[in-house]
């Protein structure tokens, strides 16, 4: 007999039809594909969304590290807060702009073994620190009831009786060890940038090196030319006000800077004000033009001590050979001429 027939023959011994035996299996058949989609689109966005979160914390966790301008004598635990919390919601997920997170700052211990660091429970701000404890923020990012557009929804998954899922991801970063300047923030730096040649022959490694007279490249004592930073402003009042504020926006090893053409004779009176101050030089070339813009290869710091105008012209003071640069940024790659800042990195 037939295949078909002995199917068919037992189907009807069973009490079941032809047809509907057909449209069971394909009510399963839908299930069951359903479940396949659910698997494939859901989980998919799942992994997505758990990814941007991640990075979203990541970033916030650094950034907030590297406004805790850790100089004595405590961090800044709240721009750290601060910081950490705009760089968030400067991330979206799943298309959307976050709008709250979790920050908690705190001290790290370099020697929490595995199980500590799945806690990532910070030590408290009010401790006096080790020598092993170091200053951090953890960021935590949810969707969730309440936070950023609520749990994620489901869409193939509501058939399986999965109708949404609370997601979430943090991060850790902190300050882990002083390094050379390769990154400054705003008010850091004195607007006069100095050769290379000139660093190389006058600071001293061990000490801070012996006084001397900055000028310009138009006259003795040279070793300097004043500098716009990132602005093309040929102009006096420019100057005297990134004399009195320092640079206005955030500078690296890298940043074109423009060098300002003449002398400026009266800059040299009023950089009066800033006698008794350590600020940053950014160190250029050797070989740098004055009304041009040139590469920023490293910064080194300088404490003022004179500065003459008239027939003078120049500024004096002396490199310094130990100084940790105020919300500077660390790394090994750049030159050291003294000046520290923060190797921040994310520890969990």
């Amino acid at each position: 007999m037939p295949t078909s027939r002995v199917v068919r023959k037992r189907l009807r011994a069973l009490g079941v039809e032809q047809s509907g035996a057909i449209a069971a299996y394909a009510a399963i058949g839908i299930v069951v594909f359903l479940g396949f989609a659910a698997l494939t689109l859901d989980i998919g966005r799942l992994v997505m969304v758990k990814s941007e979160l991640q990075k979203a914390a990541d970033a916030g966790a650094l950034a907030g590290a590297r406004a805790l301008n850790l100089i004595a004598p405590a961090p800044n635990w709240t721009n750290g807060t601060t910081v950490a919390t705009a760089t968030v919601q400067e991330n979206k997920v799943d298309g959307n702009l976050l709008t709250n997170c979790t920050v908690e700052t705190g001290y790290w211990d370099l020697t929490w073994s595995a199980s500590q660091k799945v806690a990532a429970i910070l030590k408290s701000t009010g401790i006096v620190p080790s020598a092993t404890d170091v200053a951090a923020i953890k960021v935590t990012v949810e969707r969730s009831s309440g936070n950023n557009g609520g749990p994620l929804i489901m869409l193939f998954a509501q058939v399986l009786g999965i109708n949404s899922e609370n997601l979430s991801a943090h991060a850790v970063a902190a300050m882990v060890g002083q390094l050379p300047v390769v990154s400054i923030p705003p008010g850091d730096a004195f607007p006069m940038a100095t050769p290379i040649g000139w660093v190389q022959q006058m600071w001293n490694p061990d000490a801070d090196s012996a006084t001397f007279r900055i000028g310009s490249a138009y006259h003795d004592p040279d070793g300097g030319q004043w500098t716009s930073f990132l602005t093309d402003a040929n102009n006096v009042p420019t100057i005297r006000d990134l004399i009195d504020n320092g640079n206005p926006t955030p500078l690296k090893i890298g940043d074109e800077i423009w060098i300002e053409p003449g002398t400026k004779t009266t800059l040299y009176d009023y950089a009066a004000s800033r006698i008794g101050d350590t600020m940053l030089l950014a160190v250029v070339g050797n070989d740098f033009d004055t009304h041009a813009d040139t590469p920023i290869l490293g910064f080194v710091a300088f404490k003022i001590t004179d500065a003459v105008g008239g027939s003078g012209k120049y500024i004096e003071g002396h490199f310094v050979h130990e100084y940790t640069a105020p919300g500077a940024t660390g790394s090994a790659d750049a030159p050291n001429f003294g000046a520290v800042g923060y190797n921040t990195k994310l520890v969990n």
